[in-house]
């Protein structure tokens, strides 16, 4: 089949899709569009990539800075026309606050100052999006109707990319010439990050339809969903058909079903698994930072079941290179974004393949720990938010735990601007909302309407 006619089927496809998708949403604005672009474009390789203009980390990408510039100044418009409390947002999200302004504080000590802050200036952007869409009257229904666009778009776009635009879907090893599936993402593993967090999504998703099979709409829901997560699945097995393709995103997807599967159980019977859940990642926080210091792996069989090396495909010497530069700025860190170099990629790797060293090397441990105290208050809270029976705290609890297995392997913590951080930012503030009501004590009927109406 010729490209041409590929990108016009595909394009009808992902229209269909977003239509009957819309359709079926109800009392949300057209902000829905704004930030379902937003994701999508996060999930991407970026708009000079796909202009064919080369950019380095120091010289950065003209068309993604005024993008992104547009996109802010146009959210931050629409936030301030609709009065948004910012003080009940600094009430309910302390530690993101304080990760914000102690990243731009790092930019005075980094060794590139401008880059420093040309980053900075993408994490503020993303926040002000997150700001845009908690805004909503309706929030859970706008995020989870943007992010389902931005999937019916993102994963066909990739299908395309890789069959019929190769130079744009495809890359292959720099030594190896090993062939690589990326689709839309910059990497391999991006775009197995983006399959995973769309299937768990997508298996949520396909659950609460089939509660509404009696409507014809849920019918074509299911449909499309049980399609959707098996083009997912299809994408992380990559060209060699196996899950050990993208061993990491898979053993998260794994990780994210079987405690939202646990988690289901547990509200069915009323067991109480926080504290299990809480321990569990506190584990994994730990390891997340003693694997690349140590350079050992707990579980040393688990190499062999993944289908890789006793070093990881590599990861553990790119660790050892690390671990020097941690070591010299190990409490304040380099400066946000004021680390990676275009020279010291070639020297070294593309990234860290460890989201907690990455986020030693760019904040020190000062930034780790206001991450660790994020993602624990983010989880505490999402318990809480259980008890109100809201359906989507299994998913989002489930997705953060996910991220934080990923990260041992992969970075996407650190940077709040990653599209799987962002949906971590957006639900604190939407659970923030939450506590502030609760504190507030407001009547169950008006608790109700602003809070419970918006439940999944």
């Amino acid at each position: 089949m010729p490209s041409q006619i590929a990108l016009i089927i595909t394009l009808a496809f992902i229209s269909f899709l977003i239509y009957i998708e819309h359709k079926k949403t109800e009392n949300i604005s057209g902000v829905v569009w704004i930030i379902a672009i937003w994701i999508l474009y996060s999930q991407s390789k970026g708009l000079g990539f796909f202009l064919n203009i080369n950019t380095t980390i120091e010289a950065g990408s003209l068309p993604d800075r005024y993008f992104l510039i547009a996109l802010g100044i146009l959210s931050l418009i629409i936030i301030l026309q609709r009065h948004f409390s910012f003080t009940d947002l600094l009430k309910g999200n302390i530690p993101i606050v304080a990760i914000l302004i102690y990243s731009l504080i790092s930019v005075i000590w980094s060794r590139f100052p401008l880059i420093s802050f040309r980053g900075w200036g993408r994490e503020a952007v993303a926040f002000i999006l997150a700001l845009l869409l908690c805004s909503e009257k309706y929030p859970t229904r706008t995020l989870v109707s943007a992010f389902k666009k931005a999937i019916y778009t993102a994963l066909p776009l990739s299908i395309l990319l890789i069959k019929y635009y190769p130079a744009y879907g495809r890359i292959y090893g720099r030594w190896s010439g090993e062939l690589s599936w990326v689709g839309i993402a910059s990497q391999k593993n991006g775009l197995a990050e983006i399959c995973a967090l769309s299937a768990l999504f997508l298996i949520w998703s396909l659950e609460k339809n089939i509660k509404n099979l009696e409507r014809s709409s849920s019918i074509l829901s299911i449909l499309t969903d049980i399609f959707m997560v098996s083009l997912a699945l299809y994408l992380m097995m990559g060209p060699k058909k196996t899950f050990s393709y993208s061993a990491t995103s898979f053993l998260a997807l794994l990780v994210g079903l079987f405690f939202y599967m646990l988690l289901k159980v547990a509200a069915k019977y009323k067991i109480n698994i926080e504290r299990f859940i809480m321990t569990f990642v506190i584990i994994i926080l730990t390891m997340g930072v003693v694997i690349p210091f140590s350079g050992k792996i707990p579980i040393q069989s688990l190499p062999k079941y993944l289908n890789r090396s006793e070093t990881l495909t590599g990861r553990t010497e790119i660790w050892n290179s690390l671990i020097p530069y941690a070591k010299q700025q190990i409490i304040l860190g380099h400066g946000f974004g004021g680390f990676w170099t275009t020279s010291l990629r070639d020297q070294i790797a593309s990234h860290s393949h460890n989201g907690y060293l990455n986020t030693i090397l760019e904040l020190g441990l000062i930034g780790l720990l206001l991450f660790y105290l994020f993602f624990i208050i983010v989880i505490k809270k999402s318990f809480i938010l259980l008890k109100s029976e809201n359906q989507i705290s299994f998913l989002f609890i489930s997705i953060i735990l996910m991220i934080l297995v990923r990260n041992i392997s992969e970075v996407s913590i650190g940077n709040i601007s990653n599209y799987s951080m962002w949906l971590l930012v957006v639900w604190s503030i939407i659970i923030g909302k939450r506590s502030n009501l609760m504190k507030a004590e407001e009547s169950p009927k008006d608790l109700h309407l602003t809070v419970i109406s918006d439940k999944y």
